[in-house]
C-alpha cells in the first residue's frame, strides 16, 4: 500500500494545516514498533489509498485499481542489474494505457542475495546497492503517479531444487528466523519508504499457499509469518497489507477451505493481524474447482467485507472474458480493482499489446474512478 499534502495555494488555509503537519512531523521521529498491534492508525495523508469499508479510497473519494503486473525486467535485478531507463520508459507506457497501479517483485527466488539468509534461515539487512534501486522505483513511481504493490517475496524461495530453497523453508519454520524476516527486512523497508504515497500495498509474498502445499512447510508457518508482516507494517506506517492467493478463492472463502486471512485467524496466530484486503489470482484451470470471479461476486464468496482485488489473471484474457468485458465484469460484480498478468510479456500470458486498449477506453469511460488524483 507517506502520500504528499496537496498544494496550498491560499495562504490563510496554511494555517489549517499545521496540525496535520506537525503529526507528521511526529511520525517522521517516531521510534519502530516492534510487537502486537492493538488498534488501526488514524492519520490523514490525502494523497494514500486507503480502505472505507470494503472499497479503496483516494482523499475520500473511491478509487478502482485499474493495474497490472510488471513483477521484473530482469530477474532479481534488484541490487544487481537494475535498469532505470527501461522502467521509466515502460511506466510512460502504462500511464499512455490507463494503469494506475503496478506490481513489482523486488526479489524474486533465493538467487538474489537481498535479503540474505543464512544457514539457520535467520536474514540479515539488504546491501545498499539494493535499497539503491529500490528508491529509484519509487523515485520513478512518484513521477509517473503510478502506485505499487510490492511483493517482498514469492513462493520461489522455498520451491525445492532453487537455489537456497532449504535455507527459506528453514526460515517459515523458525520463529526467531521469521522474527529477523521481519526486522531485518520488513521494518527498514517500511522505514524507508513509508513517507512515498505512491507506496499502496506491500504484498508478504506471492502465492505463498504453495509453500505449505507443495514445499513441505506446515500451513500455521506460513500464516505466522503473514500475521508477523502484517502487524509489522501497521504498527510502523499507514501501507495496506495484503497476500496474493494463486489458488485463487480456494483459502479465501467459507465455501471452499475457509478464510485463512480472516482478522480472526491471523489473530489467533498474531494478536491484532489483519490484512486490509484481499488479493486472488485468477486463471482458467481454477473454474472446475471454484467458479470464476468473472461470473461470481466477493458476495458470491463469502468474501465481501474487505475490498476484494483480481490480483492476477492473463494478460490475454480468461475463457470467459477479453480484455476489454473483464474489466467491465469485475467492475459490475464489486470487485475493488485488476491487477493483469503481465504488462511486459515475461511468459504466454500476454502482455500491454493484448490489453492497453481496453484499459484505456475503460480509463476513460471511468476516469473519476480510475484517476480520481487527476
Amino acid at each position: 500500500m507517506i502520500k504528499h499534502l496537496e498544494r496550498i495555494f491560499i495562504a490563510g488555509i496554511i494555517l489549517l494545516c499545521v496540525p496535520f503537519i506537525s503529526v507528521i512531523s511526529c511520525l517522521a521521529d517516531q521510534d519502530v514498533k516492534i510487537g502486537k498491534y492493538d488498534g488501526h492508525l488514524d492519520r490523514k495523508l490525502s494523497s494514500r489509498i486507503r480502505v472505507t469499508g470494503n472499497k479503496f479510497v483516494f482523499d475520500g473519494r473511491r478509487i478502482w485499481i485499474s493495474g497490472v503486473n510488471t513483477p521484473w525486467n530482469k530477474w532479481n535485478e534488484f541490487g544487481h542489474d537494475f535498469d532505470k531507463d527501461w522502467w521509466n520508459n515502460h511506466f510512460q507506457v502504462l500511464v499512455k494505457s490507463g494503469v494506475n497501479s503496478v506490481g513489482v517483485w523486488i526479489t524474486c527466488d533465493g538467487w538474489n542475495s537481498s535479503p540474505k539468509i543464512d544457514e539457520y534461515g535467520k536474514i540479515s539487512v539488504p546491501t545498499d546497492k539494493f535499497w539503491e534501486d529500490v528508491d529509484v522505483l519509487f523515485e520513478l513511481a512518484k513521477q509517473h503517479k503510478l502506485y505499487l504493490m510490492i511483493s517482498l517475496i514469492s513462493f520461489n524461495h522455498s520451491k525445492p531444487g532453487n537455489h537456497n530453497s532449504e535455507l527459506w523453508r528453514k526460515m517459515y519454520k523458525s520463529s526467531a528466523a521469521k522474527r529477523s524476516f521481519v526486522d531485518n527486512y520488513v521494518i527498514p523497508f517500511v522505514q524507508r519508504y513509508k513517507e512515498n504515497p505512491y507506496l499502496f500495498a506491500i504484498n508478504v509474498g506471492c502465492e505463498l499457499e504453495w509453500v505449505w502445499e507443495l514445499h513441505g512447510v506446515e500451513k500455521n508457518d506460513v500464516l505466522d509469518l503473514v500475521a508477523l508482516v502484517a502487524n509489522a507494517v501497521h504498527l510502523n506506517s499507514e501501507i495496506l497489507v495484503c497476500l496474493g492467493l494463486g489458488a485463487g478463492v480456494k483459502y479465501n472463502s467459507n465455501h471452499f477451505q475457509g478464510n485463512l486471512f480472516s482478522d480472526r485467524n491471523l489473530g489467533n496466530l498474531q494478536t491484532g493481524a489483519y490484512v486490509d484486503f484481499y488479493n486472488i489470482h485468477y486463471y482458467n484451470w481454477q473454474k472446475q474447482w471454484f467458479g470464476s470471479p468473472f461470473e461470481t461476486s466477493p458476495k458470491g464468496y463469502d468474501m465481501n467485507e474487505k475490498p476484494s482485488l483480481l490480483g492476477e489473471y492473463p494478460a490475454k484474457g480468461t475463457d470467459s472474458c477479453g480484455p476489454y468485458a473483464c474489466l467491465v465484469q469485475a467492475y459490475a460484480l464489486g470487485w475493488q480493482g485488476v491487477m493483469v498478468w503481465t504488462s511486459n510479456g515475461v511468459d504466454d500470458n500476454g502482455s500491454i499489446r493484448d490489453f492497453g486498449k481496453a484499459f484505456k477506453r475503460f480509463g476513460t469511460l471511468r476516469k473519476k474512478t480510475v484517476f480520481p488524483f487527476k
